[in-house]
Parts: C-alpha cells; sequence; structure tokens
C-alpha cells in the first residue's frame, strides 16, 4: 500500500479545515510529551529581525515529537491494541520512540544501517523496553520499505513520517506557540516531505494573514519545487544526503496539495549557503543546528541585499513578494541532531569571509630550493590553506597549493602567474584535492625523513619555516589543510644526499624551535602509488 494511502485523504476542498479541527485536537496531547519551545529574535547583518523557533531545544532535539506524538496518541484514544511500526534515519524515530515510551505501546522503527550510533542510541534511550530498532538496507528508502512489509505481514500501525494530516497537526502546534508580538511579514519553512512546512503554514496564513510564506529547498532535495512546477508529486531519480533531515524524493500527496494552497514561493539555496548559515548562526548565538536545520537561515541571509551573502535570485524573488526593507523575518531551527563527524564539513563548506579560495597546481623542477623560490616569488603575501605535494617524478615536481584572499587579489595573483615562464592551471573543485589524494612513490626518496611540523597560523610563516631549511634538504612530500588553530600542523617528508646531510639537517631543525615530531618511514609506505 503506498504510503500516501495510509489515511484517508481528504478532499482538497475540506483539507484546509480537517487540518485545523486536528490542530486544534493536537494542542490538547502533545504538551503530554514536551513543552512549548521558545522564539529567539537576532539580527540580520542588514538589521532585519530574524526570529528563529527553537525545535532544537526539544527533549528529541528535533520538532519531529509532537507529530509522532499526536498521532499516537490518537490511536490509543480509538482503541488501539497493537505494534506501531516506522522508518527513518534520525530524528522521525526519536519522536515515535518518545511517543511509545510515554503511552507505553510498543514500538519497531527500522533504520538504515548507516544511521550514526548516537543516533541509534538515542532511539534506544528514548524508548528503552518499549522500542526495538531493527537494522536494515543503507539507505531511508530500503528501511521504509522493510517496515511496510512489517505491517503488511505482522499487522501493526505505520507512522508515517510527513504525509498524515494527524502528523502534520502535531507538528503546526510549533506554530500555535508564536507570541502575536512576533507578526512576521516573511516565513522561511526548510521543506523535506513537507509536513512540517504544510502545518506550520496552515497556521501561519491563520493568525498572520498579510505574512508571506516561502518554502525553501536545497539543490539536490527540491522535490516540492519541481512537483509544484509539474502540478502533480513528482520522484526525484536521485537525492543529495548532507541535509539528511530532507533528503526526501517525493512529497506527500496531503504534504504537496497543502503546500500548493498555502505557500506563495518556493526558493533554492546550495549546501554552502546552508554551511554559511550555520557558522553564522554559532558566532551570533552559539547556536549549532544539523544541516537540514540552517536552510531557512541560509534564505534569509541570502536576501541580504548589502552583504556579501546575497543571492541575486533570492534578492530578486524577495522583491518580487513586495515586502519592505525592514520586514521581521521567521524560521524554524528544525534540529540539531548532527553528527560530530559533521562538523569539519561544515566549517570546510561555510564562509563568511567574503575571501575566495582557489587551489592551483604548479610545476616546477624537482630540486632543492624551487618550492621555496615559488612560495617567495609568488605566495609570499597571501595565506595558503592548503598544500598537497607528492614526489612522483625524479625530475619534476606537481604541488597543489590552496590560498584564501580576496577576489581582487586573486584576480592580481592570477596576472603575476600568467606572465611568468611558470606552468600552472587551477584546480579548484577537483576532485582529487577535494579528497585529498596525494600521489607519492616512496621508492624516489632518498634517506627520507618523516615529521609532523607545527607553525603558527599566519600568513608568511609557513614560508618562514621553509626558508630557514632552504639548502638542507627537498621536500618530498608535504600534506597541509588549515584547521583555523593558533597553531597549524602538517605532514612532511624530507629527502638527504646521504646519512650526514640528513644528520645534520635534524640538528638544526633542533636549534629552531618548532615542533618535529619525527615518524616512523614504514608508517608512510601506504601513501605511496602504483609503480
Amino acid at each position: 500500500m503506498p504510503d500516501s494511502q495510509l489515511m484517508e485523504t481528504p478532499s482538497e476542498t475540506s483539507l484546509l479545515p480537517a487540518l485545523w479541527t486536528e490542530i486544534e485536537a493536537a494542542q490538547q496531547r502533545v504538551y503530554r510529551a514536551d513543552q512549548a519551545t521558545r522564539c529567539e529574535m537576532v539580527s540580520l547583518p542588514d538589521g532585519r529581525p530574524l526570529w528563529l523557533k527553537r525545535e532544537d531545544t526539544s527533549r528529541v532535539h528535533s520538532y519531529k515529537w509532537r507529530g509522532a506524538f499526536n498521532k499516537l496518541a490518537c490511536l490509543v484514544e480509538q482503541g488501539f491494541i497493537g505494534t506501531v511500526v516506522a522508518a527513518s534515519a534520525g530524528n522521525h524515530a526519536q519522536g515515535v520512540a518518545l511517543a511509545a515510551q510515554t503511552m507505553q505501546v510498543p514500538a519497531v522503527i527500522y533504520m538504515p544501517r548507516t544511521t550514526p550510533l548516537l543516533k541509534q542510541e538515542a532511539v534506544r534511550r528514548l524508548g528503552q523496553q518499549w522500542v526495538e530498532v531493527r537494522l536494515i538496507g543503507d539507505r531511508y528508502d530500503q528501511a521504509a520499505q522493510a517496515a511496510r512489509q512489517f505491517v503488511e505481514t505482522h499487522g501493526g500501525e505505520y507512522l508515517h513520517p510527513f504525509d498524515d494530516l494527524q502528523v502534520i497537526a502535531g507538528q503546526a502546534t510549533m506554530a500555535t506557540e508564536l507570541d502575536e508580538q512576533i507578526a512576521p511579514d516573511l516565513v522561511l519553512l526548510e521543506i523535506g516531505g513537507g509536513g512540517m512546512a504544510a502545518g506550520v503554514a496552515s497556521v501561519i496564513r491563520r493568525r498572520f494573514p498579510s505574512a508571506k510564506i516561502v518554502g525553501v529547498e536545497v539543490v539536490g532535495q527540491d522535490s516540492m519545487q519541481q512537483s509544484l512546477q509539474a502540478g502533480r508529486p513528482v520522484t526525484l531519480p536521485q537525492v543529495t544526503r548532507f541535509c539528511d533531515g530532507t533528503a526526501v524524493a517525493t512529497p506527500g500527496q496531503l504534504t504537496f496539495a497543502l503546500c500548493r494552497e498555502l505557500l506563495d514561493d518556493v526558493w533554492i539555496v546550495d549546501e554552502r549557503q546552508v554551511c554559511t548559515a550555520i557558522e553564522w548562526l554559532w558566532n551570533e548565538s552559539r547556536v549549532v543546528v544539523e544541516p537540514s536545520a540552517g536552510i531557512g537561515v541560509a534564505a534569509a541571509l541570502a536576501t541580504d541585499r548589502h552583504t556579501s551573502f546575497c543571492d541575486a535570485t533570492m534578492g530578486g524573488a524577495y522583491a518580487a513578494l513586495g515586502l519592505k526593507p525592514d520586514a521581521r523575518l521567521l524560521t524554524v531551527l528544525s534540529g540539531a541532531n548532527v553528527d560530530f563527524l559533521t562538523l569539519p564539513v561544515i566549517a570546510r563548506k561555510g564562509r563568511l569571509s567574503p575571501k575566495e579560495r582557489r587551489y592551483y597546481c604548479f610545476e616546477i623542477p624537482e630540486r632543492s630550493g624551487t618550492l621555496i623560490g615559488l612560495l617567495d616569488q609568488f605566495l609570499s603575501d597571501i595565506n595558503i590553506i592548503d598544500f598537497q605535494y607528492g614526489k612522483t617524478d625524479a625530475r619534476r615536481a606537481f604541488p597543489v597549493i590552496g590560498v584564501e584572499a580576496f577576489p581582487a587579489e586573486l584576480l592580481q595573483l592570477e596576472a603575476k602567474l600568467s606572465r611568468s615562464p611558470l606552468h600552472f592551471h587551477s584546480v579548484t573543485n577537483a576532485t582529487a584535492v577535494e579528497y585529498r589524494v596525494v600521489p607519492f612513490q616512496p621508492s624516489l626518496a632518498h634517506w627520507p625523513v618523516f615529521a609532523t611540523v607545527e607553525f603558527p597560523d599566519r600568513p608568511g610563516a609557513l614560508s618562514e619555516f621553509m626558508r630557514q631549511i632552504v639548502g638542507l634538504t627537498n621536500v618530498c612530500y608535504f600534506n597541509y589543510t588549515e584547521t583555523g588553530q593558533s597553531i597549524e600542523q602538517a605532514l612532511m617528508g624530507f629527502e638527504f644526499k646521504d646519512a650526514a646531510q640528513r644528520d645534520t639537517f635534524l640538528a638544526a631543525v633542533a636549534q629552531l624551535g618548532v615542533s618535529f615530531q619525527p615518524i616512523p618511514s614504514q608508517t608512510i609506505a601506504g601513501l605511496s602509488v602504483a609503480e
């Protein structure tokens, strides 16, 4: 049975009134599980107020408890006795677990095997003995298929994560908590399956009729926008997964109908804008949210016409809504269930600074002194944020150097490089650079020494170290990327003519006062390329 048919679908003319009725009933149920979340105001760079509905502060660190609890409470009120079944890669599963434990209803929750252990344990902790977690498949749709098969075989009730009127009504209760003093002019709602957007939009339309309501999706997840353009729900052939909480290939039948009725527009942001929004949130409020929760903030920043955040397309769409320059904005911080290991990715992709990052591959002679010559002649006054090099040829070297600077400075650098006889080309966004594939043939390195080297995080510090060792060695391996710490660390390899030169180098380094930690050569063997 398709998910959208798991409950009777009202006709479009009765859908909105039926939802309002369900929302009123949901307000009498959901606060048995948790309390209302607060709404906080921050100022956008141009001074406009941006209100943040802090769903990340709930017991399950997302809004999903609302819909799951309301749906299960409805079932219990109707005399349901049995097992509830759900599929989720995170937030919905935690909401179902909380509801199952509170009402002491057994639940079977299917999760992909790829679900981070943190989220699996959160579901087990919230559900206690009332929840059984089953790991199956590598994607959400595989887990969902297994959950539906369980219902068909063993019975029970499937709790859909978004395409259910009572689930939508539960999510909508967050909007009933808004103080009248907020009175937003523009509401930006992130969209995955559309349950939260549909529910909140229905309340906003009733309580603040003059407000404009815009759904926001991410590039590669724009199933609602494409569906609205097509006039029917469509399925994306592929869905990007970085913003995992909104990674939905097909919007629901109910959510599609409601969003078509309630939304004034749907905007699209990209992953870099999302990461930048999360970084901005941290700087402004010391709040860390999951990628999907940064989507609305990303759209808000993109309408800031007086800063580097401005997106021409978004600015035009904002103007088309007829909003005043000092419009009051509202969005939902939908969750904070971010895997700790995702934070470095967010930091790398998000760039608040107006500076740009570019990567260049150079061809230089493979001999001592040429690398420092490159740095001194062309890169002495620019911030080096990445260095990838491994010796693969006895005569030529191909270092990849990443730099960060204002656009005008980068244009000057490229003009200077173009006037020189130096061979170089841009490798910005190259896959090998992004994944730090550093080719290296250890057999070409003579009397090698490998070590981790520390130096201050400031422009010129790397060149200073290289200048101090020039003539004492030839660098055969270099792997460094900026981390933002006050002291940076690089993995470097050095080669020598003989053991005497090596010993002279090590003695000299000991006098430099830098942190130099040798690494056994055998641990570097795995860095080699096929010979």
